[in-house]
């Protein structure tokens, strides 16, 4: 990979996080109607950053509109904006988000980011200069509309032209510092990792994430608007700033967290008396202010000649604990990988456990005593398990991003139809391989879409229904044996279970009648292809082709999916999800000369049926009685069609299993033992000559070379 692709690929990755903390923030914003300062400083670095880099890359369009916002969070900074202003400024500042999501993704696919931000920018401006208009500057002149710099104090200039380097005496260095009474002065040396890259850019981060914390500073390279990467990869970045003494841990601590960073010095700098003394009056004498002013030595503005001037926190920072200040640190504690890298590794994760059954379990040795070979074959497989948990640990990432990307859709349909609605998040730590969170985005899209759409009543409505004004969509994620459970669940009006029979019926889905039809059955038919019960097609839903696709992306990835309604209270619409597509521990059962693999989360226990009560219920249906309860019985040979001479009960085996969607007793012919498997998708000439096989989970490949089939179980009893 070239320096410009992997430049081009850190641009992507970096803003593509920037963006979705951001809009994050904003709709936590929005619905407080107001937005703290901490977060409206957040916002400010986060449109800084995105300029800056979008600058290096030349991607004007993109500049020009994080310059807009930045400027205006700028002015926000300084003083809030009225009640009235803000619902324009969450909406014009979402809809800008929504405008470098497009533009970064036309540059992932290879693309130029040629969209036009003219009348994003313009808007912008409109409410900059309101907030202009209502604050009066202190600064001689006034901006144009379209020249959005914010001008500085006289003091700022004089600090320019003062600036020196740092070969000049320390004396010089210090006379542009203005340390008060209880202020120390402090020299911080910052190096970045080799090959980080936008160095420049993440040594402006670096700044303003202690902007609270000081009172003046001078900075090395003088000048952050031009590209100092190659000063800084050379020089590193020297620091010195005035701060009380009680935030040298605060300060450190942020140099801690700092991304990128190889290592920094932060010590104290003992200040001369004579300069000590010096420094009122040359204070008085240049008219510089006492400490109502921030002079940041990298100014916000890209290309502002005169730099902006931001006013000093005035809330104490909260007591941190305490980190040495003299020490150098490196600072190593995440890299980011790419997870191809990490898909190739658990792959080979996968071919070492299916070589370690081949070899332990090689058929030459089953007669043989041998044991010291034993004792060394339990540890391989102790080294083996450890390897794949910890690689398995890698690829699990939580849920809560995935989660939160939902808020924007419901609050984009709650503003467009009049309905009033909220997103309630429960379990957003739950963790789940990489691979199957990337493919759970676009059905919980649309999950949400229809239960805003479909489900959710107007105000009026819900209050005529006895229901709150505010209607609730909640996202839930929750471990489940080898399963995560994701449920959407909406209160609103529910499903009409006898319009969906009726509707099937027309398209000739079923042929039963609606006595016949369970109520699983009758809600099972909205996930079939072109089923819509809605008559008006609508900018969100109505075309019948929303639930399809849930249903099918997320059987790809090995789940099921349940759709269950009350009418007048609401829908529940259950997903079972793999916990990983990787490696599972299972049981091995043959049926005929079938073998299958059944996930040992799933099972509750094994029994022999000639010891139970076996019945049959009036239609048919074969339950055998349990300590006082009945289960279904499941015979997987009527299933999978497979010819056994084993059919009596008393022949063979039963194992019980359970999920969330029930529990049934699977009759198979013998019981094989434990084994550890590496789930491999079914191979492709069969997926296109039969589908998908209802039932089936995946392969894999057995010690002995043999293939074994892995049990859906979730599939099979709702079979």
């Amino acid at each position: 990979m070239g320096e410009n692709e992997s430049m081009l690929e850190m641009y992507v990755l970096e803003n593509s996080q920037l963006l979705e903390q951001l809009e994050e923030v904003l709709l936590s914003g929005e619905r407080e109607a107001v937005l703290p300062k901490a977060e409206i400083d957040e916002i400010f670095r986060v449109m800084h950053t995105i300029k800056g880099s979008s600058a290096m890359m030349g991607y004007d369009k993109i500049t020009s509109l994080a310059h807009a916002v930045e400027d205006m969070f700028s002015k926000i900074r300084e003083e809030a904006p009225p009640e009235a202003e803000w619902e324009g400024i969450f909406d014009v500042v979402l809809r800008s988000i929504d405008f470098f999501k497009d533009e970064i993704e036309k540059i992932k696919q290879g693309n130029a980011p040629d969209g036009e931000a003219d009348e994003l920018v313009e808007e912008i401006r409109a409410i900059y200069k309101r907030l202009l208009e209502g604050v009066p500057l202190e600064a001689p002149g006034d901006a144009a509309a379209g020249d959005t710099v914010i001008t500085a104090a006289p003091q700022e200039e004089e600090d320019d032209e003062a600036q020196g380097r740092p070969e000049e005496p320390l004396a010089e260095i210090l006379s542009r510092l203005t340390p008060a009474e209880d202020e120390l002065v402090y020299r911080i040396k910052l190096t970045f990792e080799d090959g980080c890259q936008m160095e420049t850019v993440r040594t402006f981060g670096v700044i303003m994430s202690l902007e609270d914390l000081y009172s003046s500073m001078v900075t090395f390279p003088e000048d952050l608007n031009e590209n100092c990467d190659e000063e800084i990869i050379a020089n590193g970045v020297l620091i010195f700033l005035t701060t009380k003494q009680h935030n040298t841990d605060l300060i450190s601590q942020k140099l801690a967290e700092t991304m990128f960073l190889q290592t920094y010095e932060f010590s104290e700098v003992e200040l001369p008396e004579e300069e000590l003394q010096a420094e009122p009056a040359q204070q008085e004498t240049d008219g510089a202010p006492q400490s109502d002013e921030v002079v940041v030595a990298a100014p916000a503005a890209a290309d502002a000649a005169q730099k902006p001037v931001a006013p000093k926190a005035a809330q104490k920072p909260a007591a941190q604990k305490p980190a040495a200040k003299d020490d150098s640190k490196a600072i190593q504690s995440f890299i980011s990988v790419n997870v191809n890298k990490i898909d190739k590794l658990m792959n080979l994760v996968g071919e070492i456990v299916t070589t370690e059954s081949m070899v332990t379990k090689n058929p030459d040795l089953e007669d043989l005593k041998l044991e010291n070979f034993d004792k060394q074959a339990r540890q391989l497989r102790k080294l083996t398990d450890e390897l794949q948990d910890i690689v398995m640990s890698i690829r699990m990432v939580p849920i809560a991003a995935t989660f939160h990307k939902m808020r924007r859709i419901v609050r984009d349909i709650s503003k467009k139809t009049g309905k009033n609605a909220e997103l309630v998040i429960i379990g957003e730590d739950t963790e789940v391989d990489k691979n199957i969170i990337d493919s759970l985005g676009d059905p919980l899209m649309h999950l949400i879409r229809n239960a805003m759409d479909h489900g959710m009543e107007t105000p009026q409505e819900r209050l005529k229904a006895g229901k709150p004004e505010r209607g609730q969509v909640t996202l839930e994620a929750l471990n489940s044996g080898g399963d995560v459970v994701v449920r959407v669940i909406d209160d609103g009006k529910g499903m009409n279970r006898s319009v969906i029979i009726k509707k099937a019926i027309e398209r000739g889905l079923t042929t039963k009648s609606e006595e016949e039809i369970s109520d699983q059955e009758a809600f099972g038919f909205t996930l079939m292809p072109g089923f819509s019960t809605k008559e008006q097609v609508s900018e969100y839903s109505g075309r019948g082709v929303g639930m399809d696709v849930v249903r099918t992306n997320i059987e790809n990835i090995g789940g099921s999916i349940i759709v269950d309604s009350v009418e007048g209270q609401g829908t529940s619409i259950t997903m079972h999800i793999p916990l990983t597509l990787a490696i599972l521990n299972g049981m091995k059962i043959s049926v005929g000369d079938s073998l299958y693999i059944v996930p040992i989360l799933n099972i509750r226990e094994s029994l022999e049926p000639k010891l139970h009560k076996i019945i049959v219920d009036p239609n048919g249906n074969e339950m055998i009685m349990i300590r006082g309860e009945c289960y279904p019985v499941v015979r997987l040979h009527d299933v999978f069609g497979v010819k056994t001479e084993t059919t009596s009960f008393n022949d063979g085996i039963m194992v019980l299993v359970e999920t969330e969607a029930g529990s049934a007793c699977l009759f198979a012919e013998k019981l094989l033992g434990e084994q550890q498997v590496v789930i491999k998708p079914m191979p492709i000439y069969i997926t296109r000559q039969f589908g998908r096989i209802k039932g089936l989970a995946g392969c894999s490949v057995m010690g002995d070379g043999g293939i074994a089939l892995i049990l859906d179980i979730n599939r099979i009893l709702t079979y």
